[in-house]
């Protein structure tokens, strides 16, 4: 038990509402944060008695700094030593085993998660959470959010300042996004009410002058009066204890060197041997290091130190009762001695199989020819997990680099690796000015061009397309470069220029980064081609766009090892899309969406929410298309991957004027203008298109046309946008016309025209040329023809459009029957697709003209109960109820488990309800059948 804590009233009742409400069904996090010493630790007990009391499990762990290179190691850790022991997570014990990738990991134990919290709940604690390794981070990342409507609730310490790390990072991300507990120094009353509880007596001034010293953190202040109190210097008379003697101690270093003064000198030898180790130890390792061969010789000096309070015994072993008292106690070993005891803990690291970012950080410590064995250990280390792990594996690289001198002749090629690595880590601040520093040195061509191509990498992935072409060409540039190096040079070049519009390029150094790769560099090659599928898109090439990206997935599924991990399969699904192959696209997605979890590749999963969201909202899903955005937004925010965020935030955009929310699409324009603000570069089609959509449903069509004013100019050789949304096309001719722009709506009827051409066989590309043409010369028999396409190609939301245009020429005309069937049709097509705008816009205009009411939802459509809830929503809401985990719920409905909760943040929100509990208490009521 921990017992009372003083001074911490406030965040004790936090904690204590927040696990009976975990006990009541709802989930959530709580990050505490505070300098060492503050009493982190003590909270998180007290957290733990509480949940025991309530009857919730719990699992934890303290994160250490070798955790880093250990996949999952901190997770693992907790949840197998879950209280009261359960065998749901027995599987962790060999995850280091298991061939499957890490994202792949991460959705089993989300299963595991989902299944244990579904029949009691869960409290998950990590100390020093900063410490955790890179697949942990990722999981909490993935899973706090995941589970908020489980039992479960997350209870993470984190130092004020948790740093860089991949922990670090997320506490950072969860404090934003949650609630933070942030510890302060003690006050003077509870400072005064902590000497009392500790001494067992008042104290007098003399006492609380002297921790006065302190600062106000709890770990000092009861170390020091345990010193006091070991070398008698407090005496207690009438009841009042009061400070006695002189040479009193006035800081925690001293203090504890005090402590361990007063031990025996084997026993002052005992802890400062085992400072070294940076875990848990046994009393095996505690006698190798002070060269005992008898372990049972330390069992006198085990109770000595231990009965002084500065060592304490876990589950794991032997361990510093805090991380400052280790700190101290290191701090009091010579330089030859802390050489002389790592070595020996290097060899014991060895014997015991500890991570080898374990072994190599002792011989970094202890001495020349170790430190020269541990960075070779550590690059080799580095290049294990690079694939699974690149922050852990840049991590490793920065130490190796830390321990080499700036004219060591290896150091080059150690800044060229770990440039790459922390490019696809996502630290590009830390690889600018890494890489940038070796530039300025005098580098081989073969090296700087892979310093290059690791700058090209981080810019790229931060969505700084510009940065990273002009790296990219700088690398290209450079002699005598290896050709796979020249390969990935190439296919980058590609994408970025892709994206800064320069399709030239793009398709060029697509086809020779295809041509290079085929035969060094698979995986670049599989870029290149992929590259030139989104060039041949854009381009209006629909033929060749599918033939690259067909090429692409035959090559990454021939070739194997890091060429699948390019996912072509998304581009694949692009490609089928645009050529309404509907079923085809899809067969795509759900071939390549569980291969991309199996591969443990994070950074697609948002690709993967943009093109279903593409292809759910060309079938006219909206419901489903706005919650396979709405997760690849949280997914990219998840993975910091902020470039993808942008285009799903227009993708929402455009659902959100479609179902008639202005005020949300105003919101997530705001979100995605600030993340453009930083430097990132997106497709017109994505972002400008998605804001002029807004703006005209705002009545601000002359700020629209402006804002598109570009795309008319480049419409003929660039009808991305009429390839992506067939619908768009008559937008963009009225808006050119209400501007007194002619000659640019007639640009866009001549790029439809000519993207019909190129492809005979688009029902959506001629129904586009169609509708064009007959919103700018008015002509009936021109709609009529784009609605026979659009029915041909399956289109229901440009299927209406040209039936709303065609019932308007038929206004025109006078003929009311006309335009009440198209009406009539259109109403439908809008009303079952989810598009609550166009419906309302449809009612106000036609509808009042027609003289007819809004149309009864169709019978049934919702059921019974759950009023509110749109038809995505409705059979997750019932599937849950029955006691469903959200995964079962995804494999039931076909859809991904992001996709599902995403469905049920809105359904909590629309409901008013905070717990499945609460769900399925309402739909029992409701839906009693």
């Amino acid at each position: 038990m921990s017992g009372h804590i003083v001074g911490r009233a406030g965040e004790l009742a936090v904690l204590r509402q927040a696990l009976d409400d975990t006990k009541d069904g709802r989930g959530g996090c709580h990050v505490v944060v505070g300098p060492p010493g503050i009493g982190k630790s003590r909270l998180l007990l007290a957290a733990g008695d509480h949940a025991d009391e309530r009857d919730i499990a719990v699992a934890a762990r303290e994160a250490f700094r070798h955790d880093l290179a250990a996949p999952l190691v901190t997770l693992a850790g907790a949840l197998r030593a879950c209280s009261p022991p359960t065998g749901d997570f027995a599987w962790l014990s060999g995850v280091d085993d298991q061939p499957a990738g890490n994202y792949a990991k991460i959705l089993r134990l989300r299963d595991s998660l989902e299944r244990f919290a579904a029949a009691q709940p869960l409290l998950i604690v990590i100390d020093d959470a900063h410490w955790m390794d890179e697949l942990s981070a990722l999981a909490v990342r993935e899973l706090v959010p995941a589970l908020a409507s489980f039992p479960i609730r997350w209870l993470l310490a984190s130092r004020t300042q948790p740093g860089d790390t991949p922990g670090g990072q997320t506490l950072s991300w969860l404090s934003q996004r949650g609630t933070a507990i942030h510890l302060d120094v003690l006050d003077d009353e509870a400072t005064e009410r902590l000497c009392t509880e500790r001494i067992g007596a008042r104290v007098d001034n003399t006492v609380l002058a002297l921790v006065a010293g302190c600062g106000g953190y709890p770990l000092r202040i009861e170390q020091l009066l345990d010193a006091l109190v070991a070398t008698k210097q407090i005496m207690i008379a009438d009841g009042i204890a009061t400070v006695v003697g002189e040479d009193l101690p006035s800081s925690f270093v001293a203090t504890v060197r005090e402590m361990v003064g007063s031990l025996s000198p084997d026993a002052q030898r005992l802890l400062r041997s085992a400072s070294v180790l940076d875990r848990p130890f046994d009393i095996e390792s505690a006698a190798r290091l002070m060269g005992s061969t008898d372990p049972a010789e330390l069992f006198g000096l085990i109770d000595e130190v231990t009965t002084s309070g500065l060592l304490v015994e876990d589950q794991d072993g032997l361990v510093f009762r805090h991380a400052l008292v280790h700190q101290a106690v290191q701090n009091s070993l010579g330089n030859s001695q802390a050489r002389l005891l790592h070595g020996k803990a290097a060899v014991l690291a060895r014997e015991h199989g500890r991570p080898t970012a374990e072994i190599a950080g002792h011989l970094l410590r202890s001495g020349r020819v170790g430190a020269g064995a541990a960075v070779d250990m550590l690059r080799g280390t580095a290049a294990g997990v690079a694939a699974t792990a690149p922050a852990t594996a840049a991590d490793l690289m920065c130490q190796a680099l830390q321990a080499i001198g700036e004219h060591d002749p290896a150091r080059p090629a150690i800044v060229a690796d770990t440039v790459g690595l922390l490019a696809a880590a996502g630290r590009v601040t830390r690889a600018h000015e890494l890489g940038t520093e070796a530039l300025r040195t005098e580098l081989d061509p073969p090296t700087r061009a892979t310093v290059l191509l690791g700058l090209a990498e981080a810019f790229q992935h931060a969505g700084r397309n510009a940065e990273a072409a002009r790296y990219a060409e700088d690398g290209l540039n450079q002699s005598k470069i290896a050709e796979e190096v020249r390969a990935r040079l190439l296919a980058i070049r590609a994408h970025t220029a892709f994206a800064l519009d320069d399709l030239a390029v793009a398709e060029a150094s697509g086809a020779e980064a295809s041509r290079i790769g085929r035969e060094h560099e698979p995986g670049a090659a599989v870029l290149g081609l992929t590259a030139r599928s989104l060039v041949a898109g854009a381009e209006g090439r629909l033929d060749d766009a599918l033939r690259h990206a067909s090429e692409a997935t035959e090559l990454a599924d021939a070739a194997g090892g890091p060429a699948p991990h390019r996912h072509p399969r998304l581009w694949l699904a692009n490609a089928l899309t645009a050529l309404d192959r509907f079923d085809e696209a899809e067969q795509a997605l759900r071939h390549g969406r569980p291969e991309s979890d199996a591969l443990g590749a994070a950074w697609a999963q948002p690709l993967w929410h943009y093109y279903w969201a593409a292809l759910l909202t060309a079938r006219g899903r909206l419901d489903d298309a706005v919650a396979e955005a709405d997760a690849g937004v949280t997914t990219a925010e998840q993975l910091t991957a902020y470039r993808l965020a942008v285009p799903l935030l227009g993708t929402l955009i455009r659902l959100a004027v479609l179902r008639g929310d202005l005020p949300q699409a105003r919101g997530l324009l705001d979100r995605m203008r600030q993340l453009r603000a930083t430097g990132i570069t997106a497709a017109p089609e994505d972002a400008a298109w998605a804001e002029a959509t807004l703006l005209c449903a705002e009545g601000a069509g002359p700020e629209a046309f402006a804002l598109m004013r570009g795309f008319y100019d480049t419409a003929i050789d660039r009808p991305t946008l009429l390839v992506r949304d067939p619908g768009a096309v008559a937008g963009l001719v009225r808006l050119a016309a209400a501007a007194g722009e002619r000659e640019r709506a007639e640009a866009v009827v001549a790029s439809a025209a000519r993207l019909a051409r190129r492809n005979p066989l688009s029902h959506a590309a001629a129904g586009a040329a169609e509708h064009a043409t007959g919103v700018l010369g008015r002509d009936p028999r021109r709609l009529r023809a784009a609605m026979t396409e659009f029915r041909l190609g399956r289109r229901p939301l440009a299927l209406a459009a040209a039936c709303e245009d065609a019932a308007d020429l038929s206004r025109a005309a006078g003929d009311r029957a006309g335009a009440r069937a198209r009406y009539d049709e259109a109403l439908a097509l809008v009303t079952s697709a989810g598009a609550h705008g166009v419906r309302r816009r449809l009612e106000s205009g036609l509808g009042v003209w027609l003289g007819v009411s809004a149309p009864e939802p169709a019978p049934g459509r919702h059921g019974t109960g759950l009023p509110g809830l749109s038809p995505a929503e409705r059979p997750v809401a019932l599937l849950v109820a029955r006691g469903m985990t959200n995964i079962v719920v995804a494999r039931q409905l076909n859809l991904s488990p992001h996709t599902v909760d995403s469905h049920l943040r809105k359904i909590f929100m629309k409901l008013d309800i905070r717990s499945r509990v609460e769900l399925a208490a309402l739909v029992a009521r409701e839906c009693p059948d």
